[in-house]
Parts: structure tokens; sequence; C-alpha cells
């Protein structure tokens, strides 16, 4: 949880969802310090509903990447400066691993996804679950429990040039 609570801000979005038959992503794994950031699959460029989903399940790869080395240059890649969720994972990670500290064990597992796409922009329902894992803020620092997670997040993408960028990154409030 506390990853997810560095998020800050909650959205409703109440839209109209399609349901694409996306191929079914790889499932996310787990980076280790040695590791490099992931690579882009080509259907993540696409312009399409399955592209879109594609192009989240390949940010939560980099995204427990950089959880798991400190290395958000990637992350930072694919997100928008404007993206405040975005920022503050991507401020954390690097303030974390620059302290000493870390982060082990809690990969996000992407589950279902539900896409409403408009030529160049998609909004993407995801259901994310994690371990506990555990952390610490600094070398210095005790290492902690963190908590289970189950969320809801809401990825706001758009279609630039031949990338998708993350323009938001927020918690669902509960309906």
């Amino acid at each position: 949880m506390l990853r997810l609570a560095v998020a800050t801000s909650l959205l409703i979005l109440v839209a109209g969802c399609t349901d694409p038959e996306p191929k079914e992503p790889k499932p996310t794994t787990s980076a280790t310090p040695t590791a490099t950031a992931p690579t882009m699959p080509a259907q993540a460029k696409e312009n399409t509903p399955e592209g879109a989903s594609a192009f989240v399940a390949h940010y939560i790869d980099v995204f427990n990447y950089a959880a798991n080395t400190g290395d958000v240059a990637e992350l930072s890649r694919l997100s928008s400066p404007k993206c405040s969720g975005c920022e503050n994972y991507i401020q954390l990670y690097r303030d974390t691993y620059e302290n000493g500290g870390f982060f082990k064990g809690s990969d996000w597992k992407l589950g279902e996804l539900e896409v409403t796409f408009d030529d160049g922009k998609a909004l993407v329902f995801a259901t994310v679950k994690s371990e506990p894992g555990t952390y610490a803020e600094s070398s210095s620092a005790t290492p902690q429990p963190g908590n289970p997670e189950d969320s809801d997040l809401t990825f706001v993408l758009i279609k630039k040039s031949q990338a998708w960028t993350l323009e938001t990154l927020e918690l669902q409030a509960a309906s």
C-alpha cells in the first residue's frame, strides 16, 4: 500500500467502456539490480485499443523494474511530466535508491483491463495486485513489511508521434 499511497489524486471517471480483445499480455516479471529495462513490444506502439492495453502491460513491467532497481530512466520516458501520479512514483524510487533503500517482493501484477478508445487517446481501467513485500527508505532504515495491494487504477494515454505516453495514473474512487 506504500507505493499506492504515494499516488496523490483520486478520480472518478465515468465513461462508456469497451472490452477490446487484446492479445494476452505477457505476465509481469521481477527485475533484478543487474537487469535491463524491459523492451517495448511492437503491439504497445499500435494506435488501437489492443495497442493501448499492451502499452499499459509494458508500463507495469517498467514500473516494477524501476521499483526493484531504482533505475527510473525508462519510466520517466514513458510518463508525461504532467502526470503527477507518475512523477510521485519516479521521485519515490529515485530518492529511495539514492539513499540506499529498496523495494522488494511487491511487484504489481496486472489483472483485468477495460479500454475506452478514441483515436490517439485511451482510458485504460485496470486492476493491479501485489504481495506485501518489504521496503527500506534508506540504508540506515530498518526494513519494513509493506501491505498487499488490490487496486483499481486509471491510466490516461495520449499517442504522440509513434508512441503512447502516460498522461495520468490515478487510483479509481470506489463506486
